[in-house]
């Protein structure tokens, strides 16, 4: 068990050190005091537990995320954290059996998992990066895959480039955003897609306006500003008073939304999802939002 006592001195405890299994209470985050960080990392083998290749850990800029690592390449994001779950993990949220958590203060940054029943449980990190959460059950005596990452092309960090999205539905998957075109056509269509795209019109800063994307997982916010006592009509008005300003949102989805989230720079690494509750409000000049209306307009239309 997790030692909490502030009087106990603690030298040395496992649950500092989960090697490629997170088990209900463990920490995966850092703390900010001490410089500790609790990450999960794969298996040399299924025989070698010497650290292989894949890691999953925090990182603390801007707005805390988690990136799988591949070495010291990004290979997958889950997305930064809405108040239920991540933007891009639908299943990790919680359910009769676990509750989860995403502290954010000076001392701590990190992410755990309780058990609302006695159901053993483990998360764990394979050889491959995937990331599999096992149930216990006794009747047949073995580990039972409850939830498992099953990855498409989409989840490739940033595949499609800045001011795209990817739609793992859709052939080819990447497309630009609203107001956006590609930055190499040729290169493009060619189904090169990692230079993303670019504005058709160029922004007048306190003029521009902001088109809403629904259904996404939220972009890389490594690049990010937040506040968690703000609310949305105040972060649109902080937002454009920045020409630098790419996008907001609300931080949190819980009863009816709260917070602000705010992006600077490029926009990356976001993909079309079903399930996400959260808004991205992104910024594009003014003439633009004519056209989207026009365009939706004409698609009711023809419907």
């Amino acid at each position: 068990m997790e030692m909490t006592d502030p009087e106990i001195n603690m030298v040395w405890q496992s649950f500092d050190y989960p090697g490629n299994t997170l088990l209900p209470g463990m920490k995966l985050g850092r703390n900010l005091v001490t410089g500790m960080e609790w990450y999960i990392s794969a298996w040399k083998s299924t025989d070698d537990p010497a650290p292989g290749e894949y890691m999953e850990r925090l990182d603390s800029h801007g707005y805390p995320q988690f990136f799988m690592w591949k070495n010291s390449s990004i290979v997958y994001s889950v997305g930064p954290w809405n108040g239920i779950g991540f933007s891009s993990s639908p299943k990790n949220k919680p359910t009769i059996y676990y509750s989860f958590e995403f502290v954010i203060n000076q001392q701590e940054i990190y992410f755990k998992y309780e058990l609302n029943e006695p159901l053993p449980t483990r998360i764990v990190i394979n050889q491959a990066g995937l990331v599999d959460q096992l149930t216990w059950i006794e009747r047949s005596r073995s580990w039972l895959l409850y939830v498992g990452t099953q990855a498409d092309s989409c989840d490739r960090f940033a595949l499609c480039g800045p001011y795209a999205k990817c739609n793992i539905n859709n052939s080819p998957p990447c497309d630009c955003l609203q107001g956006f075109e590609p930055r190499y056509p040729n290169q493009w269509y060619e189904a090169d897609w990692s230079s993303g795209c670019v504005r058709k019109t160029s922004l007048t800063c306190n003029q521009d306006g902001f088109l809403k994307l629904t259904g996404i997982k939220m972009p890389d916010t490594r690049h990010s500003w937040y506040n968690q006592g703000m609310n949305l009509e105040e972060c649109k008005k902080m937002c454009l008073a920045d020409c630098n300003c790419t996008a907001y949102s609300n931080l949190d989805v819980r009863n009816g939304g709260s917070g602000c989230l705010l992006w600077f720079g490029q926009l990356i690494d976001i993909r079309k999802l079903s399930h996400n509750e959260q808004d991205l409000f992104v910024r594009v000049a003014a003439s633009e939002l004519g056209t989207y209306l026009l365009n939706s307009m004409l698609e009711k239309d023809s419907a």
